[in-house]
């Protein structure tokens, strides 16, 4: 893999559905109210990627084989085991959700039949995708498509304007009144496989530019310069979501809801609108429903010692699994929108159990040796941690 490109991939995997509904409800909802937690949330990613490509590159390993070797103890281990199988299948599942209903939304505002049909037809056809071997090449189109999407948005924020009297607004009066909306928010950037996924992608990166040890103290820093501009440049795409809503919904006092979500692209766009956003929204669906599946697969694969290809039965069969879930969710019935921010939130009540570990393998010296965190490092991510947890239990005690 080319230096640079686990960046872009990383990034690329937050810009699906989730975040584009997420930020469109946000926007629509609460003005520039969660801009906090969209910084926030970009913040927190360049420091956790950070730590998950850092592992990969000093090791030669992704985070689930590196949870396992620190375990010393086989109670612990299996008890470890248990709990990051939990965690990313029931936040993927819940995620692989969300991903074929905005998919499903998008075609069903321009095509005839119900969302229940193509989230049917859609799981079919990623399924089809992933048992063919197929699915670099179908994600390199779908890509592009995601990124003509996000090169609209950011037109339509400068055509549209920002508020900036708003904005100043929205970052001195922090908005804590929808704890879903910003759990969502905080969980389709933070996306708990990406740090098992992107450790993996920096240990090929590894073997794939032939890095040393000797020579691995100058690629760290150029590692993190890119990855920190390529989740920047998702974190803008994500603001300019936002802010298009804002124009769109929030200062007219128009309803946000699955039938009208596209008119927010109607000033660069006009009657194309809505066409381009289902074309834009099935993209980012579909290529995120492909790529969840094999994320997962990665993670629990890499945690039990299996063959972590799709050429092995037991990654085979977690991605089915993983897909046959999401389907099912996406096919009850229920309002999309509701379910694509539900699925964003989940993710962030089960980030803590991915940063927790990744926090105790970066701090094991055993394992990274001279690279194990700084205290800022340290500190960042436990700020982090403790926050995502106060959001999480606050969220679970107004569920009790």
């Amino acid at each position: 893999m080319k230096s640079g490109m686990t960046g872009l991939i990383i990034a690329a995997a937050f810009i699906g559905p989730g975040t584009v509904t997420t930020a469109s409800i946000a926007g629509a909802n609460m003005g520039y109210g969660l801009v906090w937690a969209l910084l926030f949330s970009i913040f927190a990613t360049c420091v956790l990627q950070e730590m998950a490509s850092r592992l990969g590159l000093v090791t030669g390993q992704g985070l689930s084989e590196a949870i396992v070797q620190t375990m010393d103890n086989p109670a612990l281990r299996w008890f470890s085991i248990v709990l990051v199988v939990c965690a990313i299948g029931v936040g993927n599942a819940a995620y692989e959700g969300g991903n074929l209903t905005g998919a499903a939304l998008g075609l069903s505002n321009v095509m005839p039949g119900s969302l229940t049909l193509w989230s049917l037809i859609l799981g079919s056809l990623a399924l089809i995708t992933l048992i063919s071997n197929r699915y670099a090449l179908v994600e390199k189109l779908l890509i592009a498509l995601v990124a003509l999407m996000s090169v609209v948005f950011i037109a339509i924020m400068f055509i549209a304007g920002i508020d900036f009297a708003a904005l100043k607004e929205g970052l001195q009066h922090l908005g804590f009144s929808n704890v879903t909306l910003m759990l969502a928010i905080i969980g389709t950037t933070i996306v708990p496989y990406n740090l098992f996924l992107h450790a993996g992608l920096s240990a090929k990166q590894k073997s794939d530019d032939a890095i040393s040890d000797e020579t691995l103290s100058t690629h760290l820093p150029s590692h993190r310069k890119q990855l920190f501009t390529s989740i920047g440049v998702g974190g803008l795409v994500t603001f300019a979501i936002m802010s298009s809503a804002v124009s769109a919904f929030y200062i007219t006092s128009i309803t946000l809801s699955g039938n009208n979500i596209a008119s927010q692209l109607q000033p660069v766009l006009g009657d194309y609108a809505n066409l381009f956003f289902a074309i834009g929204l099935f993209s980012a669906g579909l290529t995120s429903a492909i790529t969840a599946p094999l994320a997962a697969a990665y993670a629990i694969c890499g945690l039990f010692g299996w063959q972590q290809s799709l050429a092995g039965n037991a990654y085979k069969s977690i991605c089915i699994v993983i897909l046959l879930i999401g389907v099912v969710v996406a096919s009850l019935g229920l309002k999309p929108l509701a379910i694509i921010v539900v699925a964003q939130a989940s993710n962030a009540l089960l980030l803590p159990v991915s940063v927790g570990f990744l926090l105790y393998v970066m701090n094991n010296k055993k394992v990274m040796h001279n690279y194990t965190n700084s205290i800022l490092s340290n500190v960042l991510a436990g700020g982090i941690l403790l926050l995502i947890m106060i959001l999480g239990g606050t969220k679970l005690a107004a569920l009790i």
